[in-house]
């Protein structure tokens, strides 16, 4: 796997959320979530460490605000809000600071929020400045280009108001040619420690994707497994919940073969790979059966059948603590060393590193 480059070395790292009553409150609290898991994620490898993540809310005018009502968190949840003082673990200024826009209506609008929001200007330019990292969304983005942040970057923003982004832009002293470099993905992007999203939908998978490239990388692979879709393995889990151990609840199959082939791999996950039979299963020939589903889902019945059973490695190893050997068993890779071989070509890792480095629960004592 490549290797991922960390912008800070060290694994404990402050984030600075911008907060207005009329902020987006699903993204920036759609960032304290992330936050919130990956600190709970720690706790199941390191109950008595300090959380690694540690956040605060400013204000537009730059002053410190309150928690929101919807951020508080009860009592008993160990966290990382910041109330008063910062640890002396955590830098200052944040190591990353988080704009999750307004509601606007129009452009005027959002220049006004920009506009009372210039005290933020400085702290966005040092933060970047200094190593660190800024997410701005959908119209949040718009602050950071006023503040010079998106000059010869490349940047998503909400199709509704391009508009103001180039003169947010222009207004920071970059022509159009060098500074508005829009990118046409429909959810986010990042450069060069600036991440940007066209939607407040997207803010969970790109401040994981931020986290990801620092010293914390297993744990927000941990969560991103855990917040973003997997269908893959969403199917095998479906799959296993129905049967409830023993066989599969009987559920009507469509009637194409492409798709009964499928459900039947799912089925019998753990059995030794037969082609015929599964085209039996398909009603239609091996040949015709194996072009049809390598040209539904791009690859070969076995390719998919070994990715179906990885994921459900991947499950096992991170929620259970069945041994190593009866997981790849359990996922129809009977073989140690063929468990071993597939699974490191798709993850990148053996069996038990994975497991140490991404189990969503706390060991059991022995």
């Amino acid at each position: 796997m490549p290797t991922v480059r960390h912008p800070w070395p060290h694994d404990r790292l402050l984030v600075e959320i911008v907060w207005e009553p009329g902020s987006l409150g699903g993204a920036a609290h759609a960032v304290v979530d992330v936050l919130r898991l990956i600190n709970r994620l720690a706790a199941t490898k390191a109950p008595t460490e300090t959380p690694p993540l540690h956040w605060r809310w400013v204000r537009c005018d730059g002053r410190p605000v309150a928690t929101p009502a919807l951020a508080r968190l009860p009592a008993h949840e160990r966290s990382g809000a910041v109330a008063r003082r910062v640890p002396t673990a955590y830098r200052s200024p944040a190591d990353v600071v988080v704009v999750p826009g307004w509601m606007a209506r129009d452009g005027p609008e959002i220049d006004q929020w920009v506009g009372r929001s210039s005290a933020l200007v400085p702290r966005l330019q040092q933060t970047l400045a200094q190593g660190g990292a800024l997410l701005g969304v959908f119209t949040g983005v718009m602050l950071l280009a006023a503040a010079g942040c998106l000059h010869g970057r490349r940047f998503a923003a909400p199709w509704p108001f391009f508009v103001s982004v180039m003169r947010c832009a222009s207004a920071a002293g970059g022509s159009a040619s060098d500074s508005i470099d829009w990118s046409d993905v429909p959810d986010w992007t990042s450069d060069r420690g600036v991440w940007t999203c066209a939607s407040p939908v997207a803010a969970t998978e790109a401040l994981l994707d931020l986290i990801g490239r620092t010293a914390l990388a297993d744990l927000a692979s941990a969560a991103r497994d855990v917040l973003i879709p997997a269908p893959l393995r969403q199917v095998v889990t479906v799959a296993y919940a129905r049967s409830a151990g023993s066989s599969l609840a009987a559920c009507r199959a469509p009637h194409g073969s492409v798709e009964r082939a499928r459900q039947w791999l799912v089925k019998h996950l753990a059995d030794p790979y037969d082609l015929q039979a599964l085209a039996r299963a398909a009603a239609t020939s091996p040949r015709t059966l194996a072009r049809h589903f390598a040209a539904t889902h791009g690859m070969s019945p076995h390719q998919y059948l070994e990715r179906l059973r990885v994921e459900r490695a991947c499950q096992l190893l991170q929620t259970t603590d069945i041994p190593v050997e009866e997981t790849g068993r359990s996922s129809g890779l009977t073989s140690p060393s063929t468990f071993r071989r597939v699974f490191l070509k798709h993850t990148g890792h053996l069996p038990g590193e994975y497991r140490h480095r991404y189990r969503l629960r706390t060991l059991r004592p022995r």
